[in-house]
Protein backbone atom coordinates (compact mmCIF):
# COMPACT_ATOMS: atom_id res chain seq x y z
CA UNK A 1 0.00 0.00 0.00
CA UNK A 2 0.78 3.70 -0.36
CA UNK A 3 2.40 5.46 2.89
CA UNK A 4 4.15 8.26 3.55
CA UNK A 5 7.50 8.20 4.91
CA UNK A 6 10.92 10.05 6.28
CA UNK A 7 13.08 11.75 2.99
CA UNK A 8 16.32 12.34 3.63
CA UNK A 9 15.22 16.18 3.60
CA UNK A 10 13.70 15.88 6.73
CA UNK A 11 9.86 15.99 4.86
CA UNK A 12 8.50 13.01 4.02
CA UNK A 13 7.91 10.96 -0.01
CA UNK A 14 5.65 8.24 -0.57
CA UNK A 15 6.70 4.62 -0.84
CA UNK A 16 5.46 1.26 -1.29
CA UNK A 17 5.13 -0.50 2.05
CA UNK A 18 3.37 -3.38 3.57
CA UNK A 19 -0.19 -4.23 4.51
CA UNK A 20 -0.67 -3.52 8.29
CA UNK A 21 -1.23 -6.49 10.32
CA UNK A 22 -3.70 -5.97 13.19
CA UNK A 23 -2.30 -7.46 16.53
CA UNK A 24 -4.17 -8.28 19.20
CA UNK A 25 -6.77 -5.73 20.37
CA UNK A 26 -6.51 -3.98 17.24
CA UNK A 27 -8.50 -3.40 14.35
CA UNK A 28 -7.73 -1.86 10.73
CA UNK A 29 -8.64 1.45 9.25
CA UNK A 30 -8.75 2.79 6.12
CA UNK A 31 -7.68 5.79 5.83
CA UNK A 32 -10.15 9.04 4.45
CA UNK A 33 -8.31 11.89 6.45
CA UNK A 34 -5.46 12.90 8.72
CA UNK A 35 -4.30 16.09 10.23
CA UNK A 36 -0.32 16.90 11.04
CA UNK A 37 0.69 17.79 14.30
CA UNK A 38 3.85 20.05 14.81
CA UNK A 39 5.64 17.55 16.78
CA UNK A 40 5.77 14.86 14.04
CA UNK A 41 7.08 18.15 11.88
CA UNK A 42 10.11 17.61 14.49
CA UNK A 43 10.76 13.82 14.48
CA UNK A 44 10.99 14.01 10.65
CA UNK A 45 14.50 15.67 11.63
CA UNK A 46 15.45 12.99 13.25
CA UNK A 47 16.44 9.74 11.80
CA UNK A 48 13.96 6.67 13.31
CA UNK A 49 14.38 3.41 11.96
CA UNK A 50 11.26 1.70 11.50
CA UNK A 51 8.95 4.88 12.43
CA UNK A 52 6.57 6.20 10.16
CA UNK A 53 4.38 9.74 11.16
CA UNK A 54 0.23 9.50 11.57
CA UNK A 55 -1.36 9.87 15.09
CA UNK A 56 -4.15 11.76 14.12
CA UNK A 57 -6.82 9.78 11.55
CA UNK A 58 -10.10 9.51 10.46
CA UNK A 59 -11.52 6.65 8.18
CA UNK A 60 -13.90 3.71 8.45
CA UNK A 61 -13.27 0.23 10.07
CA UNK A 62 -12.16 -2.42 7.50
CA UNK A 63 -11.32 -5.15 9.59
CA UNK A 64 -12.45 -5.83 13.41
CA UNK A 65 -10.51 -6.85 16.18
CA UNK A 66 -10.25 -10.30 16.22
CA UNK A 67 -11.23 -10.68 20.26
CA UNK A 68 -14.69 -8.56 19.23
CA UNK A 69 -13.83 -5.55 21.16
CA UNK A 70 -14.12 -2.21 19.32
CA UNK A 71 -16.05 -1.01 16.45
CA UNK A 72 -17.86 -3.19 13.84
CA UNK A 73 -16.90 -3.19 10.27
CA UNK A 74 -17.89 -0.41 8.25
CA UNK A 75 -18.16 1.98 11.48
CA UNK A 76 -16.71 5.46 10.84
CA UNK A 77 -14.17 6.17 13.33
CA UNK A 78 -11.67 8.96 14.28
CA UNK A 79 -8.45 7.09 15.47
CA UNK A 80 -4.98 8.17 17.37
CA UNK A 81 -2.66 5.15 16.86
CA UNK A 82 0.65 5.65 18.34
CA UNK A 83 1.96 5.98 14.27
CA UNK A 84 2.14 5.06 10.60
CA UNK A 85 -1.66 6.75 9.87
CA UNK A 86 0.09 8.90 6.97
CA UNK A 87 -1.21 5.80 4.95
CA UNK A 88 -4.01 4.06 3.15
CA UNK A 89 -4.58 1.74 5.84
CA UNK A 90 -3.23 1.67 9.68
CA UNK A 91 -3.83 -0.66 12.60
CA UNK A 92 -5.17 1.32 15.68
CA UNK A 93 -6.10 -0.30 19.61
CA UNK A 94 -9.60 -0.67 19.83
CA UNK A 95 -9.27 1.46 22.56
CA UNK A 96 -8.15 4.55 20.77
CA UNK A 97 -11.01 5.25 18.67
CA UNK A 98 -14.74 6.26 18.94
CA UNK A 99 -17.08 6.22 16.29
CA UNK A 100 -18.29 9.37 14.43
CA UNK A 101 -21.95 10.70 13.77
CA UNK A 102 -23.00 11.42 10.21
CA UNK A 103 -23.02 15.00 11.54
CA UNK A 104 -19.43 15.03 12.36
CA UNK A 105 -17.38 14.81 9.10
CA UNK A 106 -13.65 12.95 7.98
CA UNK A 107 -11.67 16.18 8.04
CA UNK A 108 -12.68 17.89 11.10
CA UNK A 109 -12.79 14.57 13.12
CA UNK A 110 -8.72 13.84 11.71
CA UNK A 111 -8.09 17.56 13.57
CA UNK A 112 -8.98 16.31 16.69
CA UNK A 113 -6.88 13.91 18.77
CA UNK A 114 -3.53 14.50 19.89
CA UNK A 115 -4.73 18.53 20.62
CA UNK A 116 -8.15 17.49 21.81
CA UNK A 117 -6.87 14.78 23.98
CA UNK A 118 -4.11 17.17 25.13
CA UNK A 119 -6.21 19.95 26.01
CA UNK A 120 -8.94 17.44 28.38
CA UNK A 121 -5.52 16.14 30.04
CA UNK A 122 -4.57 19.43 30.72
CA UNK A 123 -7.73 20.31 32.01
CA UNK A 124 -8.22 18.10 34.24
CA UNK A 125 -4.30 18.41 35.32
CA UNK A 126 -5.51 22.47 36.28
CA UNK A 127 -8.42 20.91 38.49
CA UNK A 128 -11.46 23.36 38.75
CA UNK A 129 -11.50 26.70 36.85
CA UNK A 130 -14.11 28.27 36.99
CA UNK A 131 -13.23 32.04 38.09
CA UNK A 132 -10.41 31.52 38.14
CA UNK A 133 -7.21 33.54 36.05
CA UNK A 134 -5.58 31.09 33.75
CA UNK A 135 -2.30 31.67 31.15
CA UNK A 136 -1.48 29.47 28.41
CA UNK A 137 1.65 29.87 26.93
CA UNK A 138 2.25 29.15 22.77
CA UNK A 139 -1.44 29.00 21.92
CA UNK A 140 -1.39 29.32 18.19
CA UNK A 141 -2.19 26.07 17.42
CA UNK A 142 -4.69 23.18 17.97
CA UNK A 143 -3.96 22.58 21.84
CA UNK A 144 -4.62 26.28 22.53
CA UNK A 145 -7.42 26.66 20.70
CA UNK A 146 -9.04 23.76 22.00
CA UNK A 147 -7.95 24.40 25.49
CA UNK A 148 -9.12 27.89 25.82
CA UNK A 149 -12.43 27.50 24.62
CA UNK A 150 -13.53 24.59 27.19
CA UNK A 151 -11.43 26.50 29.90
CA UNK A 152 -13.92 29.91 29.04
CA UNK A 153 -16.54 27.63 28.70
CA UNK A 154 -16.33 26.51 32.64
CA UNK A 155 -16.13 29.82 33.72
CA UNK A 156 -12.53 30.39 33.09
CA UNK A 157 -10.45 33.75 32.80
CA UNK A 158 -7.87 33.16 30.13
CA UNK A 159 -5.15 34.97 28.74
CA UNK A 160 -3.55 33.54 25.90
CA UNK A 161 0.33 34.20 24.82
CA UNK A 162 0.04 34.51 20.82
CA UNK A 163 0.59 36.14 17.73
CA UNK A 164 -2.75 35.07 16.23
CA UNK A 165 -5.21 36.49 19.12
CA UNK A 166 -8.96 37.40 16.90
CA UNK A 167 -9.70 33.70 16.95
CA UNK A 168 -8.91 33.20 20.54
CA UNK A 169 -11.12 36.17 21.81
CA UNK A 170 -13.71 34.66 19.37
CA UNK A 171 -13.28 31.44 21.19
CA UNK A 172 -13.66 33.20 24.71
CA UNK A 173 -10.10 33.97 26.01
CA UNK A 174 -10.09 37.13 28.68
CA UNK A 175 -7.06 38.63 26.74
CA UNK A 176 -4.46 37.98 24.14
CA UNK A 177 -1.14 38.97 24.46
CA UNK A 178 1.64 38.32 21.59
CA UNK A 179 4.68 37.41 24.50
CA UNK A 180 4.69 36.39 28.13
CA UNK A 181 6.56 39.57 29.37
CA UNK A 182 3.08 41.30 28.71
CA UNK A 183 0.71 39.82 30.79
CA UNK A 184 -0.86 41.71 33.37
CA UNK A 185 -1.31 40.65 37.22
CA UNK A 186 -1.11 36.95 38.77
CA UNK A 187 -2.45 33.92 37.51
CA UNK A 188 -4.09 30.44 39.55
CA UNK A 189 -2.92 28.30 36.92
CA UNK A 190 0.14 28.91 33.93
CA UNK A 191 -0.21 26.33 31.39
CA UNK A 192 3.56 26.38 29.80
CA UNK A 193 4.57 24.92 26.33
CA UNK A 194 7.09 27.37 24.95
CA UNK A 195 10.39 27.11 27.23
CA UNK A 196 13.81 28.82 26.99
CA UNK A 197 12.99 32.25 28.85
CA UNK A 198 9.35 31.91 28.11
CA UNK A 199 9.42 29.73 31.33
CA UNK A 200 11.31 31.59 33.42
CA UNK A 201 8.62 34.78 32.66
CA UNK A 202 5.68 32.27 33.21
CA UNK A 203 6.90 31.37 36.25
CA UNK A 204 6.62 34.81 37.62
CA UNK A 205 3.41 35.54 36.45
CA UNK A 206 2.11 32.59 38.77
CA UNK A 207 0.61 33.97 42.66
CA UNK A 208 2.12 32.24 45.51
CA UNK A 209 0.09 28.99 45.89
CA UNK A 210 -0.34 28.40 42.00
CA UNK A 211 0.28 26.06 39.76
CA UNK A 212 2.48 26.08 36.80
CA UNK A 213 1.84 22.99 34.25
CA UNK A 214 4.58 22.46 31.81
CA UNK A 215 3.48 20.63 28.48
CA UNK A 216 5.97 21.26 25.57
CA UNK A 217 8.91 23.28 24.50
CA UNK A 218 7.81 24.91 21.10
CA UNK A 219 10.79 26.89 21.37
CA UNK A 220 13.39 23.73 21.00
CA UNK A 221 15.36 26.17 23.55
CA UNK A 222 16.31 24.57 27.12
CA UNK A 223 14.44 26.24 30.04
CA UNK A 224 16.41 28.39 32.02
CA UNK A 225 16.37 29.58 35.98
CA UNK A 226 18.13 32.43 37.11
CA UNK A 227 18.68 31.59 41.15
CA UNK A 228 20.00 34.93 41.77
CA UNK A 229 16.09 36.10 41.05
CA UNK A 230 14.76 32.86 43.34
CA UNK A 231 13.00 36.34 45.64
CA UNK A 232 10.81 37.35 42.68
CA UNK A 233 9.14 33.50 42.70
CA UNK A 234 5.96 32.50 43.99
CA UNK A 235 5.28 31.40 47.34
CA UNK A 236 4.92 27.63 47.53
CA UNK A 237 3.98 27.36 43.85
CA UNK A 238 3.51 23.88 42.34
CA UNK A 239 5.21 22.96 38.97
CA UNK A 240 3.95 20.05 37.23
CA UNK A 241 5.60 18.48 34.17
CA UNK A 242 2.28 17.48 32.08
CA UNK A 243 2.30 14.41 29.40
CA UNK A 244 -0.58 13.01 27.41
CA UNK A 245 0.86 9.11 27.59
CA UNK A 246 0.24 7.02 29.11
CA UNK A 247 -3.24 8.09 29.53
CA UNK A 248 -5.30 7.85 33.07
CA UNK A 249 -8.43 7.76 30.70
CA UNK A 250 -8.43 5.52 27.28
CA UNK A 251 -7.86 7.07 24.41
CA UNK A 252 -10.80 6.06 23.31
CA UNK A 253 -12.73 7.85 26.08
CA UNK A 254 -11.55 11.02 25.11
CA UNK A 255 -12.15 10.88 21.26
CA UNK A 256 -15.75 10.29 22.08
CA UNK A 257 -15.73 13.05 24.36
CA UNK A 258 -14.25 15.32 21.95
CA UNK A 259 -16.54 14.31 19.39
CA UNK A 260 -19.86 14.70 21.19
CA UNK A 261 -18.58 18.53 21.89
CA UNK A 262 -18.29 19.03 18.22
CA UNK A 263 -21.48 17.61 17.80
CA UNK A 264 -23.17 19.60 19.75
CA UNK A 265 -21.70 22.51 18.94
CA UNK A 266 -19.44 23.25 21.93
CA UNK A 267 -16.11 22.44 20.23
CA UNK A 268 -15.25 24.27 17.00
CA UNK A 269 -11.85 22.70 15.02
CA UNK A 270 -10.26 25.65 12.95
CA UNK A 271 -9.19 24.01 10.01
CA UNK A 272 -6.34 25.91 8.03
CA UNK A 273 -5.72 24.03 5.57
CA UNK A 274 -7.72 20.76 3.76
CA UNK A 275 -5.85 19.23 0.82
CA UNK A 276 -5.29 16.34 -0.96
CA UNK A 277 -2.40 14.07 0.68
CA UNK A 278 0.00 14.17 -2.01
CA UNK A 279 0.55 18.07 -0.91
CA UNK A 280 1.78 16.71 2.47
CA UNK A 281 5.52 17.51 2.08
CA UNK A 282 4.47 21.60 0.83
CA UNK A 283 1.45 21.66 3.54
CA UNK A 284 4.52 20.58 6.01
CA UNK A 285 6.91 23.29 4.54
CA UNK A 286 4.04 25.64 4.94
CA UNK A 287 3.52 24.90 8.76
CA UNK A 288 7.30 25.02 9.98
CA UNK A 289 6.99 28.39 8.27
CA UNK A 290 4.26 29.64 10.47
CA UNK A 291 1.93 30.03 7.22
CA UNK A 292 -0.96 28.48 8.47
CA UNK A 293 -3.02 28.94 11.06
CA UNK A 294 -5.26 26.00 12.81
CA UNK A 295 -5.10 22.93 11.94
CA UNK A 296 -3.69 21.33 8.29
CA UNK A 297 -6.09 18.21 7.47
CA UNK A 298 -4.65 15.90 4.54
CA UNK A 299 -7.31 13.53 2.19
CA UNK A 300 -6.16 10.15 1.52
CA UNK A 301 -8.79 9.89 -1.62
CA UNK A 302 -12.01 11.26 -2.40
CA UNK A 303 -14.25 10.93 0.30
CA UNK A 304 -17.59 10.83 -0.62
CA UNK A 305 -17.75 7.97 -3.36
CA UNK A 306 -15.78 5.91 -1.06
CA UNK A 307 -17.76 6.16 1.66
CA UNK A 308 -21.05 5.89 0.01
CA UNK A 309 -20.17 2.74 -1.49
CA UNK A 310 -18.33 0.89 1.90
CA UNK A 311 -21.16 2.52 3.72
CA UNK A 312 -23.67 1.14 1.83
CA UNK A 313 -22.67 -2.02 2.00
CA UNK A 314 -22.34 -1.99 5.17
CA UNK A 315 -25.42 -1.01 5.84
CA UNK A 316 -27.01 -4.29 3.49
CA UNK A 317 -24.60 -6.83 5.36
CA UNK A 318 -26.00 -5.60 9.02
CA UNK A 319 -29.54 -6.02 7.78
CA UNK A 320 -28.95 -9.37 6.53
CA UNK A 321 -27.19 -9.96 9.89
CA UNK A 322 -30.06 -8.80 11.78
CA UNK A 323 -33.08 -9.88 9.78
CA UNK A 324 -33.73 -6.35 8.41
CA UNK A 325 -36.10 -6.87 5.62
CA UNK A 326 -36.75 -3.23 5.09
CA UNK A 327 -33.37 -2.08 4.73
CA UNK A 328 -32.38 -4.97 2.59
CA UNK A 329 -33.99 -4.63 -0.11
CA UNK A 330 -34.12 -1.07 -0.07
CA UNK A 331 -30.19 -0.92 -0.43
CA UNK A 332 -30.75 -2.05 -4.43
CA UNK A 333 -31.26 -0.42 -7.55
CA UNK A 334 -34.68 -1.45 -8.81
CA UNK A 335 -32.82 -3.25 -11.79
CA UNK A 336 -29.78 -4.37 -9.97
CA UNK A 337 -28.46 -7.67 -11.21
CA UNK A 338 -27.06 -10.22 -8.74
CA UNK A 339 -24.38 -12.71 -10.58
CA UNK A 340 -23.78 -16.10 -9.20
CA UNK A 341 -21.25 -18.33 -11.09
CA UNK A 342 -20.92 -21.94 -11.87
CA UNK A 343 -23.89 -24.52 -13.07
CA UNK A 344 -25.63 -25.44 -9.82
CA UNK A 345 -28.85 -25.40 -8.63
CA UNK A 346 -29.16 -21.97 -7.95
CA UNK A 347 -26.26 -20.37 -10.51
CA UNK A 348 -27.37 -17.82 -12.78
CA UNK A 349 -28.50 -14.34 -13.02
CA UNK A 350 -30.86 -12.44 -10.53
CA UNK A 351 -32.71 -9.01 -11.63
CA UNK A 352 -34.12 -6.64 -9.14
CA UNK A 353 -35.05 -6.93 -5.36
CA UNK A 354 -37.88 -9.61 -6.39
CA UNK A 355 -35.59 -11.94 -8.04
CA UNK A 356 -33.04 -11.71 -5.68
CA UNK A 357 -34.72 -12.31 -2.84
CA UNK A 358 -37.61 -13.91 -3.63
CA UNK A 359 -35.95 -16.27 -5.70
CA UNK A 360 -32.13 -16.85 -5.03
CA UNK A 361 -31.82 -15.56 -1.27
CA UNK A 362 -35.23 -17.51 -0.69
CA UNK A 363 -34.44 -20.86 -1.66
CA UNK A 364 -30.95 -20.34 -0.47
CA UNK A 365 -32.44 -19.92 3.10
CA UNK A 366 -35.04 -22.67 2.81
CA UNK A 367 -32.44 -24.78 2.46
CA UNK A 368 -31.33 -24.61 6.12
CA UNK A 369 -32.47 -26.35 9.40
CA UNK A 370 -34.73 -23.58 11.35
CA UNK A 371 -33.68 -25.01 14.92
CA UNK A 372 -30.38 -24.20 13.68
CA UNK A 373 -30.34 -21.09 11.30
CA UNK A 374 -27.28 -19.76 9.13
CA UNK A 375 -24.73 -17.24 10.70
CA UNK A 376 -23.23 -14.40 8.57
CA UNK A 377 -19.80 -13.54 10.15
CA UNK A 378 -18.76 -10.19 8.47
CA UNK A 379 -14.70 -10.23 8.35
CA UNK A 380 -13.92 -7.42 6.17
CA UNK A 381 -15.45 -4.53 3.48
CA UNK A 382 -13.07 -2.61 1.35
CA UNK A 383 -13.60 0.02 -0.68
CA UNK A 384 -12.65 1.98 -4.05
CA UNK A 385 -14.51 4.49 -5.91
CA UNK A 386 -18.18 2.51 -6.50
CA UNK A 387 -16.43 -0.71 -6.01
CA UNK A 388 -16.93 -2.84 -2.24
CA UNK A 389 -15.85 -6.07 -1.41
CA UNK A 390 -16.97 -7.79 1.32
CA UNK A 391 -15.49 -10.69 3.21
CA UNK A 392 -18.22 -13.31 5.36
CA UNK A 393 -18.73 -16.47 6.43
CA UNK A 394 -21.42 -18.05 6.33
CA UNK A 395 -22.03 -21.32 8.78
CA UNK A 396 -24.96 -23.35 10.12
CA UNK A 397 -27.03 -26.65 9.03
CA UNK A 398 -28.80 -27.68 6.49
CA UNK A 399 -31.92 -29.51 6.01
CA UNK A 400 -29.98 -32.56 4.34
CA UNK A 401 -28.43 -32.37 7.83
CA UNK A 402 -25.01 -31.56 6.68
CA UNK A 403 -23.30 -28.92 7.99
CA UNK A 404 -22.42 -25.41 5.93
CA UNK A 405 -19.21 -23.58 6.65
CA UNK A 406 -18.58 -21.49 3.35
CA UNK A 407 -16.42 -18.50 2.86
CA UNK A 408 -17.51 -15.27 0.47
CA UNK A 409 -15.92 -12.76 -1.36
CA UNK A 410 -18.72 -10.66 -3.23
CA UNK A 411 -18.14 -7.64 -4.75
CA UNK A 412 -20.39 -4.64 -4.96
CA UNK A 413 -20.84 -1.90 -7.47
CA UNK A 414 -22.91 1.14 -5.87
CA UNK A 415 -24.60 3.72 -7.84
CA UNK A 416 -26.14 6.97 -6.33
CA UNK A 417 -26.41 5.29 -2.85
CA UNK A 418 -27.78 1.70 -4.14
CA UNK A 419 -26.50 -0.96 -5.02
CA UNK A 420 -26.17 -1.89 -8.94
CA UNK A 421 -24.80 -5.10 -9.96
CA UNK A 422 -23.16 -8.29 -7.31
CA UNK A 423 -20.90 -10.53 -7.83
CA UNK A 424 -20.53 -13.48 -5.79
CA UNK A 425 -17.64 -15.77 -5.30
CA UNK A 426 -17.71 -18.75 -3.00
CA UNK A 427 -16.77 -22.53 -3.19
CA UNK A 428 -19.67 -23.40 -5.16
CA UNK A 429 -18.98 -27.42 -4.85
CA UNK A 430 -19.86 -27.12 -0.90
CA UNK A 431 -22.40 -25.14 -1.30
CA UNK A 432 -24.39 -27.43 -3.93
CA UNK A 433 -23.32 -30.62 -1.98
CA UNK A 434 -24.12 -29.07 1.66
CA UNK A 435 -27.73 -27.35 0.49
CA UNK A 436 -28.87 -29.90 -2.24
CA UNK A 437 -26.95 -33.23 -1.73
Amino acid sequence: MRALVRGKDGNVRFDDVAEPVPGPGELLVEVDAFSINRGETMLLDLDRANWRPGKDVAGTVIRAAADGTGPAVGTRVVAHPPANGWAERVAVPTGSVAELPGSVDPVTAAALPLAGITALGLLRAAGPVTGKRVLITGASGGVGHYFTELAAAQGARVTAVSTRGKRLLELGAEAVVATVDEVEGKFDVVLESVGGAAFSGALQALREHGTLIWFGQASKEPISLDFFHFDTWPVDATIKRFTYEPPQHPFGEDLATLVRLVRTGALHPEIGVEADWADTARVIDDLRGRRITGNAVLTVRPLQRTLDARMVVARYVRALQEGDVETRIASFHPDAVWHIPGNGTLAGDYVGPDEIFGDFYAKAVARFDPATPATLTLRSITADGPIAIAQWRTTGRTVTGADYDNSYAVVFEVRDGKIAEVWEYLDTAHFEQALFG
